[in-house]
């Protein structure tokens, strides 16, 4: 991914990320008894929790309903979850109203057409390497990693090099995890 510019990335105050195709490779297994099965990035993990120590709020939004999503949000801390949403940016511009900030201060990933509007809206709008070309045409970043092979860490990692607090924000999360 291209470096993204130091006064773009201090204005930086949401990451919302996608779910299927960013911190999942799009596939869904589906079990006999009708189970769901996703499989999630560890490094997009530990990238949630460094952004969060860092002061980005980070959030989900899925056009598809999961439980599953809900109890990986559970796990990193992340309070915003909305799901069944195939309209993307009446909801994060719902999500700014909430806090206050604008769309110029939130970075949106994501990998297919239902990311189109919020990633032609936002401060940063970024793609992950393997999404539709619309949405690759249409973003000011694409990563190099894909969907659910670290695309949110390598984003949350350049936004955070950028404003210059990459290590001191991991080495403030490695310190906290340990108490």
């Amino acid at each position: 991914m291209r470096p993204v510019e130091r006064a773009l990335a201090l204005g930086i105050k949401l990451l919302v990320l996608d779910v299927d195709g960013v911190l999942t490779d799009g596939r869904l297994i589906l079990g006999r008894a009708g189970e769901e099965i996703k499989a999630f990035s560890v490094k997009d993990g530990v990238g949630i929790k460094v952004a969060q120590f860092a002061g980005i709020e980070v959030a989900f939004l899925s056009a598809r309903s999961s439980e599953i999503v809900m109890r990986r949000a559970e796990m990193l801390g992340v309070r915003e979850v909305r799901q069944g949403k195939e309209r993307k940016l009446p909801v994060v511009r719902e999500m700014a109203a909430a806090r206050g900030i604008t769309l110029d201060e939130i970075a949106y990933v994501g990998d297919d057409v239902v990311d189109l509007e919020p990633v032609a809206e936002v401060g940063l709008g970024v793609a992950v390497a393997d999404a539709c070309a619309d949405l690759l045409a249409a973003a000011d970043r694409v990563t190099d990693a894909a969907g659910g092979c670290g695309a949110a860490r390598e984003t949350i990692e350049a936004i955070l090099r950028a404003r210059g607090d990459w290590t001191d924000a991991y080495r403030g999360y490695l310190a906290a995890a340990r108490e």
